[in-house]
């Protein structure tokens, strides 16, 4: 797949037809599940369920628990273990990049109780569901909205035009061996054709909750890139845990040399923020 391409055109889609997506590509994306390159050794399974799914899941997700209807739902089960969430996430993700690739439509659907959403879908099992999301045909719209949560008294709704447009620039998501430095980061990543640069842009495409991307990366010593969570009153942690996953996925797509390793701790950070992940140049 081409990674850089898919980040750049997957967009979340609200509104589908109800077209049904054909069996084999289901088929297909529980094969690549199945495959999926993981972040931590757990087990991970790809449920999939039709429209009517929609139904059953009213009230235990979608946003302030409005659900999205979808021709198809996919659910990620994984094995428990400290970094499920952030490994479901990363899965997901991926996955996703694969069904943009086979031309489906997608979008990420909110939960903050696994049991509940298993409950609802009566899914028997020792694995916990880590990640959810809608996929299908989306209605063709004029235009993309955005919402972009700074407060709750300070809520700016913008009309996307171009889907290129990052939710946060480079310089205002990476730093240089500390948390708000810049200086260098030009000369250091390179520019459009480079791969730093390009990892580093696929990050500020990374779909995270209320659009916040709650996360700093720092490029450490020109060695490393350490993954930051930053303090943010709007992200639960299971939704804190699935963007982080989401961002290291985009960033290794793009880098594809050593991949993350979890934990770091050798960068020092305001209170409040937490190293969450490390990936060696």
């Amino acid at each position: 797949m081409e990674y850089g391409a898919l980040i750049q055109n997957r967009k979340s889609v609200r509104a589908f037809k109800e077209k049904a997506v054909p069996a084999a590509m289901l088929d297909e994306l529980k094969a690549f599940a199945a495959g999926s390159d993981r972040l931590a050794d757990l087990d991970v399974e790809l449920l999939v369920y039709g429209s009517e799914a929609g139904k059953a899941l009213e009230g235990a997700c979608g946003y302030e628990n409005v659900m999205i209807g979808a021709p198809t739902y996919l659910v990620l089960l994984s094995a428990d273990g400290e970094n499920a969430v952030v490994n479901g996430g990363y899965v997901m993700e991926d996955i996703i990049l694969k069904a943009t690739d086979m031309d489906l439509n997608t979008c990420w659907i909110t939960f903050t109780d696994s049991a509940a959403v298993a409950e609802a879908l009566g899914i028997e099992s020792d694995k916990k569901v880590v990640a959810v999301a809608a996929v299908g045909y989306g209605e063709k719209t004029t235009k993309r909205l955005r919402i972009n949560i700074k407060s709750m008294s300070n809520v700016d709704v913008t009309a996307q035009r171009g889907y290129f447009a990052p939710k946060k620039s480079i310089y205002d998501m990476v730093c240089v061996d500390r948390i708000g430095n810049t200086d260098g980061l030009d000369v250091a990543m390179g520019f459009y054709n480079d791969m730093l640069w390009n990892a580093f842009y696929a990050c500020t495409l990374s779909p995270s909750y209320l659009n916040r991307q709650p996360y700093t990366l720092i490029l450490k010593d020109s060695s490393k890139v350490i993954l930051v969570s930053n303090p943010d009153e709007y992200t639960d942690k299971l939704s804190e845990d699935t963007g982080l996953g989401i961002v290291m996925r985009h960033f290794d797509s793009i880098a594809q040399l050593t991949g993350w390793s979890l934990g770091a701790d050798d960068v020092e950070l305001p209170e409040g923020y937490k190293a969450v992940a490390t990936y060696k140049l």
